[in-house]
């Protein structure tokens, strides 16, 4: 099964033959997909050799193979499901050459090049679906900022590969303390968001001090050199409430942003909201 639309477009997921698998936002569901008219188990797929069983599940806004509302069909390869308002998928029958092939053309699609985590068009889709969640189900969102403090004059002092290489440094630093569930992306040149679904102020507050904690400690060689950099960050948090029922994504942003700003004013290496 590969997504081709929707925030988790060009995820691939293998179907187990003779195996019932369930598809939803729920947290029931054996492929969650985070899209909001997607029901919590809005559709099964049961693989069948080079064919596969589609069943709706009772789904509120419908499963569509070619325009069309079903709620049984046998599915060949390529046909391709709609589900929700923005997400895709089609039955593909391959081998491992090709699951590879595919894989690579998502990572291509989704990954900053140059340090491996998200890019920065994958995160604005993926705030606005989990900001959409939060507010569904009154859980809070956190947003932290990081800017890697001064990577100009390690640019000036040693070269742009080795900020770089600093650059890797830290997504690696990130990927290794954030949880698989929440995203981690690249948003501008020596700039990161970390995502955090269900968070409130003071997980993101623990959370980023360890991250700003593990650059300050990091060391990276190149050219013989070591080279030490710290960071600063902004942290927001978004708790679902009448009183900012107006507001958007972007305004979770917005508050990182001012937040990051504040402590740069104060110095650099610190973290704050």
């Amino acid at each position: 099964m590969l997504v081709l639309t929707g925030t988790r477009f060009g995820e691939l997921y293998k179907l187990p033959p003779g195996r019932v698998v369930r598809i939803g936002r729920g947290e029931e569901a054996d492929i969650r997909l985070d899209d909001e008219g997607v029901s919590r188990l809005h559709c099964s797929l049961e693989a069948r050799g080079p064919e596969a069983v589609l069943r709706d599940l009772g789904s509120q806004n419908g499963t569509y193979v070619a325009g069309e509302r079903t709620q049984e069909r046998i599915l060949v390869d390529g046909d391709r499901v709609q589900i929700g308002a923005a997400t895709t998928f089609k039955l593909a029958y391959a081998d491992e050459v090709e699951v590879n092939y595919q894989r690579r053309l998502a990572e291509i699609a989704l990954r900053d090049p140059l340090t491996g985590v998200y890019n920065r068009r994958h995160f604005g889709e993926r705030l606005t679906s989990e900001f959409a969640a939060s507010r569904r189900y009154g859980r809070s969102l956190s947003l932290v900022l990081l800017d890697v403090d001064h990577l100009n004059r390690v640019n000036e002092a040693h070269g742009r590969p080795a900020g770089d290489e600093v650059l890797r440094g830290v997504a690696q630093v990130l990927q290794g303390i954030v949880r698989g569930a929440d995203v981690v992306a690249r948003v501008g040149g020596d700039e990161f968001a970390i995502l955090l679904r269900e968070t409130e102020l003071q997980g993101a507050q623990t959370l980023a001090e360890r991250v700003r904690q593990s650059i300050e400690d990091m060391r990276t060689r190149f050219d013989g050199k070591e080279i030490a950099v710290t960071a600063t960050f902004g942290i927001a948090v978004d708790v679902p409430s009448h009183k900012r029922e107006n507001e958007q994504p972007r305004h979770l942003v917005e508050h990182a942003e001012r937040a990051m700003d504040r402590q740069k004013e104060l110095g650099v290496n610190r973290t704050g909201n």
